[in-house]
């Protein structure tokens, strides 16, 4: 059995101590100078291990006009920052603003990063103006360009003549309700003065600078006036905001105002006033093409929207399927596709769309002449195509997102009736176009030459023969030569089926399938 060392117990040695007496300083000393080098080792290892890498953060930079392209970009720098588990997003923001509904979608997108633990710091570099103010006042910390300035974000509409302002009315009141209240909110958020960010955007907001009981502070003009009333002992410093005129602050005014938390001329002034480590910066995010097709996408979305339906109604004038229809459905991906990555356009819009589609197929192609299919389908498609256009729960609380989701109606309402009056011209053009009207269905009061409407030959029992499949729509042949538009009474026709009239009601032919 192996001694015990745990119970301390001392034993005697036995035999001669002098030998022993004589090893035991020399082994000591060894084991000593051993454990002295293994410490010097190991202390020597511990100065070599590098000290923890400092925070990753992103940089994204929103510059130019803000639109829909700038939304794409933001979302994907923020979706980046929460995968990569960046600490900080770093917007870099030199703009002279934009619409009103991409500046609330923005507005959104920096309040969601920050919910998710990513915090944001706003770079004014050059300009913060317009809708470019409020994204600014989003952010948790904001530095600024010497030469910078922010503010004079007074809602203007445009116009044949240009940039004009709000007429005077309730929408104006409106408009400048909701963003006076925008920017109020987001500069107390983030302790800033919400007077001072009102008289941002609202001329008749003011904004004086006081002192109260040894501390300096900005107050409204009601605050100004309770502070009288009260017979508050305070002073007035300055007048910061007169009735009438907008705000618009130089960077060093704005420090001094507390509206922003320092000076920063170039990335290395940033750094080091925001405490950012230049080697944890993730990547540097700008507008990519792709964000910038977006944004076109967005302004032709009227006129994709028109030549869509338009597409349609030749498809549906033509026999079979070709590139009318082809081109129509691209129009449409075209629009949801732009939304979607806009941020705008969400899955059940997406849905929406595709099963109205569905439907209008159904329609015209399965069970023709049953209506149901083909009204819910087209309520399906427009509700897709305006509520995508706007946020439909913010529309039942706040009256600007009601304005936008009218606006978003008559959009789509509009271009529904421009392409009903293009459709229209073409439908007497076409047809006499060559090279064309073989590929697009005449109307049978107009397939004989110098035949008034509603005097076809063709009547009631005549027989001919299916040139096209009608579903329910195509072409049909009488005799040798006379090819008319004609519409089956019931389930589709195959092309070459034999055919009798029904009915000719102003030269609309409605013919059955003859059995054999």
């Amino acid at each position: 059995m192996f001694p015990s060392i745990a119970s301390g117990e001392r034993r005697p040695v036995r035999g001669p101590a002098t030998p022993v007496s004589r090893r035991r300083p020399w082994t000591a000393r060894l084991w000593v100078l051993l454990v002295l080098a293994f410490a010097a080792a190991c202390g020597q290892g511990a100065t070599e291990v590098p000290a923890p890498s400092a925070p990753a953060w992103l940089q994204v930079r929103l510059e130019g006009e803000l639109d829909v392209g700038s939304q794409a970009l933001l979302e994907r720098a923020v979706a980046q920052a929460k995968r990569a588990e960046a600490r900080t997003l770093v917007v870099e923001i030199d703009t002279p603003g934009g619409a009103l509904d991409v500046l609330w979608v923005l507005q959104k997108q920096l309040y969601e990063a920050e919910s998710a633990g990513v915090e944001t710091v706003a770079w004014v570099n050059r300009h913060a103006t317009s809708a470019g103010a409020l994204v600014t006042l989003a952010c948790k910390r904001i530095y600024m360009h010497s030469a910078g300035t922010i503010g004079s974000a007074l809602p203007v509409v445009v116009g044949p003549e240009g940039l004009a302002p709000i007429p005077d009315g309730a929408v104006r009141e409106k408009e400048i309700s909701f963003l006076r209240s925008q920017f109020a909110s987001a500069a107390e958020k983030h302790g800033r003065s919400a007077a001072l960010a009102a008289a941002m955007v609202d001329p008749d907001a003011e904004a004086r600078l006081v002192k109260v009981e040894g501390e300096t502070r900005v107050v409204s003009g009601a605050e100004y006036d309770a502070l009288r009333e009260k017979g508050a002992d305070f002073a007035l410093v300055e007048s910061l905001a007169a009735s009438g005129k907008l705000v618009n602050l130089t960077a060093k005014r704005a420090v001094e105002l507390r509206m922003a938390d320092g000076l920063a001329d170039d990335e290395g002034a940033l750094f080091e006033r925001a405490g950012l480590a230049a080697d944890a910066r993730l990547s540097i995010l700008e507008k990519s093409r792709s964000e910038e097709f977006i944004a076109w996408l967005a302004r032709l979305t009227p006129l994709l929207l028109m030549a869509g339906l338009v597409l349609g109604w030749l498809e549906l004038k033509s026999p079979g399927f070709g590139v009318p229809g082809v081109l129509s459905i691209a129009c449409f991906v075209l629009i949801l596709v732009g939304k979607y990555f806009a941020g705008l356009a969400e899955v059940p819009h997406l849905v929406a769309v595709g099963a109205g589609v569905v439907l209008l197929i159904v329609e015209l192609f399965v069970l023709p002449g049953t209506i149901w299919f083909g009204v819910g389908g087209l309520l399906l498609i427009v509700g897709g195509l305006v509520l995508s256009g706007g946020d439909a729960e913010l529309a039942l609380t706040e009256p600007f997102a009601r304005d936008h989701l009218l606006s978003s109606t008559f959009q789509v309402l509009a271009a529904a009736a421009a392409a009903l009056v293009v459709a229209m011209v073409v439908s007497r053009l076409l047809p006499k176009t060559p090279g064309v009207r073989r590929v697009v269905l005449a109307h049978a009061a107009a397939a004989v030459p110098g035949e008034a409407v509603g005097e076809s030959r063709v009547g009631p029992g005549a027989v001919g023969t299916a040139l096209t499949d009608l579903r329910p729509v195509g072409k049909v042949r009488f005799g040798a030569l006379d090819e008319h538009e004609a519409r089956s009474e019931g389930p589709h026709v195959d092309g070459g089926a034999r055919v009798v009239v029904v009915s000719n009601d102003m030269g609309r032919l409605v013919v059955r399938e003859v059995a054999s």
